[in-house]
């Protein structure tokens, strides 16, 4: 398949027995450019012939295959940053409500709550509430045990 007809199809891009899609033929490119889709990963129209992304010469952006110096690997992530939907006016135009923030969005680089606080410090000092009931009782065990043992010492 070549020219034109890459363009008028739906494909399917399959990793590690994993097929996803369909995609369009320019999703195919942005998706390639974004790393979404890797140049080892298999293409298909049919789901039946399946053939590595790099061997499609029409659809790989220059910017994937061009990498052999800094420049080129800036000019990538350029180049990605541009047809990258995930950006930030992109995901806060919808909500002038919280002075364009996302509801859901954190405001510090701290992403625990004030609930994680407990859990962070049980994880570290053990101190989880049913270790800290049983802690005075194998204490007591502890004690009464050494007593037993020097009030009535064993003879051998």
């Amino acid at each position: 398949m070549t020219g034109q007809a890459h363009y008028l199809s739906e494909w399917y891009s399959r990793r590690e027995g994993v097929v996803r899609g369909p995609f369009s033929t320019v999703e195919i490119t942005r998706y390639l450019l974004l790393g979404r889709i890797r140049l080892a990963d298999e293409l298909s129209t049919d789901k039946t012939v399946w053939s590595p992304a790099n061997s499609f010469f029409d659809m790989l952006p220059s910017e994937v295959t061009n990498l052999e110096n800094w420049d080129d690997y800036q000019k990538l992530v350029e180049a990605r940053m541009q047809v990258d939907e995930r950006k930030f006016e992109r995901r806060c135009q919808d909500y002038s409500n919280s002075g364009n923030y996302h509801p859901e969005r954190r405001y510090s680089k701290d992403r625990r709550r004030d609930a994680d606080t407990v859990l962070v410090q049980q994880y570290l000092y053990n101190n989880d509430s049913q270790s800290q009931s049983t802690r005075p009782l194998l204490l007591t065990l502890l004690l009464v045990t050494m007593v037993f043992a020097w009030l009535h010492p064993t003879q051998i």
